[in-house]
C-alpha cells in the first residue's frame, strides 16, 4: 500500500513540474524592441590604410521600459533571451555624392560595450556606394545580447579603413533593433 501511495505521489509531482513548465513556455511572448539612436558627428579624417576609430557614443536606453511598453505585465526582470535584429547606420547630415558620403570608407564596423561585459561587433564588409545614405551592417542574430544591453548605458564605436578624406563632417544615425523573448 505505502510503495502504491508512494508511486502515486511520484508521478504526480511529476505531471504537476511538467505542466508548470510547460505554462511558463506557453507564456512566452516573442517581442521586436528598438534601442537608443545614437547620432555621431564623424569629423573628416585622413586616409589610413587600415582600420581607425571614426567615433564613439554612449548612450542610454531604459530596456525594463522598452519591453513594458512592447508586453504589458511583462519587464528586464522576465527577459529571456535578447538577440540583434539590425543594426542600421544612416547619414542625415552632410552628404555630397562626390566627397561626403560612406564610399569614403572600407571594411566599417560597429561595436557595443557595457562596463565588464562582452563586446559585440557588426560589420560591413566592403565599399558602399556613392549614393548610399545609409547601410545594414552584418549582425549574428544568434548572440544573446541580455547581458549586455541590459547594462543600461552602451559605448557605441564607428570604426572603418578610410579610403578618401571627407569634405565635411558626416552626421551619422546608428539604430538598432532586437528580437526579445519575455516570459514567466
Amino acid at each position: 500500500m505505502k510503495k502504491k501511495l508512494l508511486a502515486l505521489l511520484v508521478i504526480g509531482s511529476a505531471v504537476v513540474g511538467s505542466s508548470c513548465s510547460k505554462i511558463k513556455e506557453a507564456t512566452n511572448q516573442d517581442i521586436t524592441i528598438t534601442g537608443a539612436e545614437v547620432t555621431f558627428v564623424v569629423a573628416p579624417k585622413d586616409v589610413s590604410t587600415g582600420s581607425v576609430e571614426l567615433k564613439s557614443e554612449t548612450a542610454t536606453t531604459d530596456l525594463d521600459a522598452l519591453i513594458k511598453s512592447k508586453a504589458s505585465g511583462f519587464g528586464l526582470k522576465n527577459l529571456k533571451s535578447l538577440k540583434i535584429k539590425t543594426l542600421t547606420a544612416e547619414i542625415t547630415n552632410g552628404f555630397d555624392a562626390t566627397n561626403n558620403n560612406f564610399s569614403s570608407f572600407k571594411d566599417l564596423s560597429a561595436t557595443l560595450e557595457a562596463t565588464g561585459k562582452t563586446p559585440f561587433t557588426a560589420n560591413y564588409v566592403g565599399t558602399p556606394a556613392a549614393s548610399s545614405t545609409s547601410i545594414n551592417f552584418a549582425v549574428s542574430n544568434t548572440v544573446d545580447l541580455k547581458d549586455l544591453v541590459s547594462a543600461g548605458t552602451l559605448k557605441y564605436t564607428l570604426k572603418a579603413t578610410v579610403l578618401k578624406k571627407n569634405a565635411n563632417n558626416l552626421t551619422i544615425k546608428v539604430k538598432t533593433t532586437y528580437d526579445a523573448v519575455v516570459g514567466l
